[in-house]
């Protein structure tokens, strides 16, 4: 359906980072924000029937995919800093609808809340919650909080991720009317109390907008873009509807 991406490396501090986009022929452009670990190939099947008349901007943040490695250290102002400068280098200029997964939530959340006046929606897949250390893992099983533990050792470590948690708790701000569409996968690794304090912290981050949804991928697990693919190839059009409207298109949920 679409145009091919075009492929491309930028440099920045040193480090060089991989790309693949293509320009849309409307003034919106989607930026995909991959999970933890992941690298921008997981977008690979949806970004492929985007509606050519959207833009698309995918890449490896440091420490995945075709990315330099990354280091210890970095902070959540450091991983939207870089995403400033790559849009930048590569001349792709605002609006912009945000798709993000899991921990990319964590990104694009603050580099919306830095550009709120170039977001004109967002779209959360599974999203990361800024409490769900306190809320989660004590929910979960020993040898679910090891496996959890273990998970750091591509972008950042532990620690690290901890200082990111704080910082979008401590700056994230509201997003006005910006459309914003939360799904949280169906199916779950975890045991039942913990996946439905799972749901109940993503149905909180519903009044990060004054027009906001909530979704479940009931076949989806942690993945859902590639579980349930239409289900996010429709929220990204419902959101990019929502930001044409001169009203109200959603309504919050409490």
């Amino acid at each position: 359906m679409n145009s091919a991406l075009i492929e491309r490396t930028y440099h920045i501090d040193g480090h060089h980072f991989y790309t693949r986009h293509r320009q849309g022929k409307k003034e919106a452009t989607i930026i995909f924000e991959a999970g933890y670990g992941i690298s921008g190939d997981t977008w690979a099947n949806i970004a492929r029937d985007i509606d050519p008349e959207l833009g698309v901007f995918l890449y490896d943040r440091l420490g995945n995919g075709k990315s330099s490695e990354s280091k210890e250290g970095r902070t959540l102002h450091d991983l939207a800093n870089d995403l400033d400068t790559l849009l930048h280098q590569a001349n792709i200029q605002p609006p912009f609808l945000i798709v993000a997964h899991s921990f990319g939530s964590l990104v694009s959340r603050l580099w919306a809340s830095r550009r709120k006046e170039d977001v004109i929606g967002m779209v959360l897949l599974d999203p990361a919650s800024e409490e769900q250390e306190q809320v989660i893992l004590p929910l979960l099983s020993k040898e679910e909080r090891t496996s959890y533990m273990a998970q750091f050792t591509a972008e950042c470590t532990h620690e690290d991720f901890e200082q990111m948690l704080r910082t979008i708790k401590e700056e994230q701000t509201h997003y006005g009317m910006m459309p914003l569409l939360v799904i949280s996968s169906g199916k779950s690794r975890l045991f039942h109390p913990a996946h439905e304090a799972w749901l109940r912290l993503h149905k909180r981050m519903l009044t990060l907008s004054s027009q906001s949804g909530w979704i479940q991928a009931q076949n989806s697990s942690h993945y859902i873009h590639h579980d349930e693919p239409h289900i996010v190839q429709l929220a990204i059009y419902d959101v990019w509807c929502a930001a044409k409207q001169p009203v109200s298109y959603y309504q919050t949920a409490n």
